[in-house]
């Protein structure tokens, strides 16, 4: 089993784990001095209010102060439409210079050509520190080694439990492995009859979209230390051991060991499963701690993260959401600029404290508004995964979507459902 980081260990990566090339600043000269035309536009779509207050009152406004003479147009938007919005940009050849995207868009964006390269400006720059990124977020990123994207925020997960309902079943401490797990689930289950009051582990709500099973297995199937595609992209991996393992073990808390329901149960109202006491257990990202503090206060000293657990190996899962630079921007390094300017550290801070979202910065990890259970959740980055660079994904998550709801609901064998996901992507895989 790996050991757990130590704080100091892990600043220590913080500070060591990248290094970049050359001396030329791109981006450190005001962007006015860079550009004919220091008029900028910007397409947000992954904001709330307090994020749009703080573009509005302080990052754009202290953008403009440091290159006096510039400006930023923003548009804010959202992902009901948002991908029309683009293609329709693209399309008519009038797109924003610097735009946001979500966790499948790189590879999307590197095969259609509307990203440019970043590795120039990048390498150029020690002063910004790409090396302040986890690797696993400098891959996600990464495209047939062009650097197409700068993450601004990620989505990690990791395992949250009621420290509570653990020791009152004799825990003092969160499981740290497979096993442990499954015996702290055991524990901390309470049935009448054939219905749950408490799950020791929530796996997925009842409601929620197609992709409600498929989220939280990909985290079990890191942990197996499998894959969703091969590394050359061409072929599914579901059928082999790793995603078997995972598959084998989550059935079987179905299935066999009856700690999780399925389907699973639903929130009550604003509070999530672990939040109302109906779960001892659960995957969940840092908005975990923002819903415990907003609808069950009373909980805040008993609901807390932990690292990822270790099953062949200590992983978990992060979606990463970035900033990309148009091709179509008339200036590639004044557009940078402006991205370099949102991603910095002490900018990045503002905007993951506007809406408490996990940083992608690991030096972060001391930022002010970061809480101890938030600093738990950045500190598991360097466990974490993305996703294939595979351009057409979501077509792709279909077939293991629907399989996974098979397998749980104990209709399939689980080296069948895996074996007929495996088949049908393998032929969307082939026909492209």
């Amino acid at each position: 089993m790996s050991e757990k980081l130590s704080r100091r260990d892990f600043l220590r990566i913080a500070a060591t784990s990248g290094t970049a090339a050359g001396v030329a600043l791109i981006g450190v000269r005001p962007i006015a001095a860079q550009a004919d035309a220091a008029q900028f536009s910007l397409a947000m779509v992954d904001w709330s209010d307090p994020v749009q207050t703080a573009f509005e009152e302080t990052i754009i406004p202290r953008f403009v102060e440091e290159n006096p003479g510039a400006s930023v147009t923003v548009n804010w938007t959202n992902w009901g439409r948002y991908n029309e919005e683009m293609t329709t940009a693209f399309a008519s050849g009038v797109t924003p210079d610097v735009f946001q995207g979500g966790a499948v868009w790189a590879p999307q964006m590197a095969r259609r050509n509307w990203a440019v390269a970043l590795n120039d400006f990048i390498n150029a720059d020690d002063e910004w520190d790409w090396g302040d990124f986890p690797a696993g977020l400098q891959a996600d990123v990464t495209i047939r080694g062009d650097i197409v994207a700068v993450p601004y925020r990620q989505d990690l997960r990791t395992l949250w439990y009621n420290k509570e309902m653990l020791a009152d079943a004799g825990f003092d401490a969160p499981p740290t492995d497979w096993d442990e797990f499954l015996a702290v689930a055991q524990a901390t289950t309470v049935r009448d009859g054939d219905a749950f009051d408490v799950e020791g582990y929530h796996y997925s709500d009842a409601s929620g979209n197609w992709q409600r099973d498929w989220q939280p297995f990909l985290m079990w199937v890191h942990m197996a230390d499998g894959q969703f595609l091969s590394d050359d992209l061409t072929s599914c991996a579901l059928d082999q051991a790793g995603a078997l393992e995972a598959l084998e073990f989550l059935v079987a808390l179905v299935q066999e060991h009856e700690v999780t329901a399925y389907p699973g149960l639903d929130p009550q109202g604003d509070l999530n499963v672990l939040a109302g006491r109906n779960a001892a257990m659960q995957l969940s990202s840092a908005n975990m701690e923002r819903d415990v503090n907003l609808y069950a206060p009373d909980e805040k000293e008993t609901i807390y993260p932990t690292l990822p657990l270790t099953g062949k190996v200590q992983a978990t899962h992060s979606w990463v959401n970035k900033f990309f630079v148009s091709s179509q921007t008339a200036d590639e390094a004044a557009s940078w600029g402006l991205l370099r300017f949102m991603t910095r550290k002490d900018m990045l801070e503002v905007y993951s404290a506007s809406n408490n979202n996990t940083p992608p910065r690991l030096s972060l990890l001391d930022a002010e508004y970061m809480s101890e259970k938030h600093k738990i959740i950045l500190e598991s980055a360097v466990y974490a995964r993305t996703f294939p660079q595979h351009h057409n994904l979501i077509a792709l998550f279909r077939p293991i979507a629907a399989e996974l709801e098979q397998a749980l609901s104990g209709i399939k064998a689980p080296a069948d459902a895996l074996a007929d996901a495996t088949s049908a992507i393998n032929e969307i895989l082939a026909d492209e």
